[in-house]
């Protein structure tokens, strides 16, 4: 709380002027206060909160987890206090203390009763680089108003119309990066190729150099969301938010001149994301603001970004260590290759008929999920399992608590996309959650699906296999998102 804001505040509501007549006011706001805390101290105190550790002020165990993630072992850092503490537990993350639910009942109680007992509530730091206006951040009638608008693009309708370009720019890509290439680094290539469909689609930006800009500006913001928020120079979070407004800066203007061109004709409103944000009105014919457009276009830009990226690089190298799975993707390929006739596009039925090859995305999701989880916050004291969570913490849900777990997935160390065919009767509920659940589930996750399987379907058509340079190669998260450590180098043969 900024105290001398505060108090030039009240001074200025009760006209008062004089020195010492601030100062009495500076010591009473102070006071107020502290009796404040004092009184939140007492009744937290007198509420069985759950056991745990709270570490170090402000830094809390964000240090911890950090390095968790980065090695690759982020479900070593939750099953270490859960061994110590059990399935819920207190801790402090990104300047917050935070209490942690785990297991499927966990996951329900969470997930199921949004608005009811918890609201999204992700760290300041975070959403400060992400967008205080974004989805992500908005509840109630908000946040189903922008799920409204999100969907006019995301929709079943929409993606539809999307398929044969995402297909052009593809197969346009594998022609000019990969084919005649006896061996390819594929993370880097898939990134340039994502980020190349997601310029396209969002705000049809064709500009390469521009392209670049935001490219960088938006990995440098990814880099420090979930960094410690320390606000000096030479931090990650610094240049992380020196990195938004720059891009903010950028987008900005984009959105500027697509109204012109939507006024002129130039451009229709549902040509790509950017339009449909600026052209939508929800029931009250009430228009978004343009820090909500703004905000929403970077968060989706993000998420369809980093994720997409992992978990098709990720798929490649499961695939890889396991042939008979390939082969499997590659026959059901085959197949709806040896269906479409000459010059024919593939289809939405297509996709939804590359069943097997879903499941091998499932089952990469589960082994590497694209997000540790999500934060809410308790909007009221939630009694569970004997503690209370009081009002106004942040509570964290994680896959971690059961992505990885015998109980309900059998072997979990082993690639089998076969435990995915039967989803409904293998797969118990809120245990496999890599795009959340409940109203909050993932907006996206349909339009990045068919990313995936489009390139898949392509690199199929173009290669008969591929074979990983280094099989051992480590997976880590910096910070977020897991990705091959050395960018996964690969062998291509070409299909004659």
């Amino acid at each position: 709380m900024d105290i001398f804001n505060l108090v030039l505040n009240f001074r200025d509501v009760f006209k008062v002027e004089s020195l010492p007549a601030i100062l009495s006011l500076t010591v009473s706001v102070i006071v107020g206060i502290l009796l404040l805390s004092l009184n939140r101290w007492k009744r937290q105190s007198s509420l069985k909160i759950p056991p745990g550790n709270l570490g170090f002020p402000v830094i809390g165990e964000s240090i911890q987890f950090l390095r968790a993630l980065k090695s690759g072992t982020p479900q070593q850092f939750f099953d270490e206090r859960v061994k110590k503490f059990g399935e819920i537990f207190k801790t402090s993350l990104i300047g917050h203390p935070t209490i942690v639910m785990y297991g499927p009942a966990g996951n329900c109680l969470v997930l199921s009763n949004e608005d009811k007992l918890v609201k999204s509530s992700w760290p300041k730091s975070f959403m400060k680089l992400l967008g205080q206006e974004s989805i992500l951040n908005q509840t109630g009638d908000k946040h189903l108003i922008l799920r409204a608008a999100l969907a006019r693009f995301l929709g079943p309708r929409a993606l539809q119309s999307y398929i044969s370009k995402m297909s052009s720019e593809i197969q346009c890509h594998i022609n000019e990066n990969w084919k005649g290439k006896s061996q390819v680094k594929m993370l880097p290539l898939v990134r340039e190729l994502i980020f190349s469909l997601a310029s396209s689609l969002f705000f049809g930006m064709n500009d390469g150099s521009e392209r670049m800009r935001i490219h960088q500006l938006m990995e440098i913001t990814i880099a420090g969301s979930l960094a410690i928020p320390l606000d000096f120079p030479g931090t990650r979070f610094r240049k992380a938010l020196e990195a938004h407004s720059t891009a903010d800066q950028i987008l900005s203007s984009l959105i500027e001149k697509r109204r012109i061109e939507l006024r002129s004709g130039r451009a229709s409103s549902d040509c790509d994301l950017l339009s449909v944000l600026i052209t939508f009105k929800d029931e009250r014919g009430n228009p978004l603001t343009d820090k909500e457009i703004l905000d929403n276009f970077t968060l989706l830009f993000h998420a369809s970004f980093e994720n997409t990226v992992s978990a098709l690089t990720l798929l490649f190298k499961f695939l890889s260590s396991h042939p008979d799975c390939y082969e499997q993707v590659v026959q059901e390929q085959m197949r709806i290759l040896s269906n479409t006739k000459d010059g024919e596009e593939i289809s939405l039925n297509d996709i939804k008929d590359m069943k097997y090859t879903w499941q091998a995305v499932q089952e990469t999701l589960r082994m590497n999920p694209p997000v540790f989880g999500t934060f809410r916050e308790a909007i009221v004291d939630i009694d569970y399992k004997g503690y209370t969570i009081p009002k106004g913490w942040k509570i964290l849900w994680t896959v971690y608590s059961t992505h990885m777990k015998e109980e309900y997935f059998a072997e979990p160390e082993k690639f089998r996309p076969s435990r995915f065919q039967e989803e409904g009767v293998h797969v118990a509920p809120y245990t496999f959650l890599p795009f959340a659940a409940g109203l909050r589930v993932c907006p996206g996750w349909e339009f990045a699906k068919m990313e995936i399987l489009l390139f898949v379907h392509h690199f199929v058509r173009n290669f008969r296999n591929y074979s990983a340079i280094e099989p051992d190669e480590k997976i880590s998260a910096d910070p977020i998102i897991a990705l091959p450590a050395k960018g996964f180098p690969i062998k291509l043969f070409p299909r004659t």
